[in-house]
């Protein structure tokens, strides 16, 4: 999990750095959980996300749950479900919550 979380990381960064700073749409990057105390995980689904935390010491009982299951965007920022289905479906009107499997 480590080495996918390094990789998206400095994709991300180089992205923004070079070509996006600013300029473009917020586009979703990769699932996340947040954990209680704040902590964000980034996974390739939210499972691995949630396995990569209670695999950290101290946090084997977190089970992130609602707005805790989101998503990482291109800027680094952690969203909700309901803001990344906005995010990654701008042309929709129908209210949604992205789910990993749409990325």
């Amino acid at each position: 999990m480590k080495i996918l979380q390094d990789n998206v990381d400095r994709i991300a960064g180089r992205i923004v750095a070079d070509e996006l700073r600013g300029s473009a749409p917020e586009i979703i990057i990769c699932a996340a959980v947040r954990a209680s105390n704040g902590k964000v995980v980034k996974g390739h689904r939210h499972v691995d996300a949630i396995r990569a935390l209670q695999e950290m010491p101290g946090y084997g009982n977190e089970y992130p749950e609602g707005d805790d299951q989101g998503f990482i965007t291109l800027t680094n920022r952690f969203v909700n479900r309901e803001e990344a289905y906005r995010l990654h479906f701008p042309n929709r009107i129908e209210p949604g919550e992205l789910q990993s499997d749409d990325l």
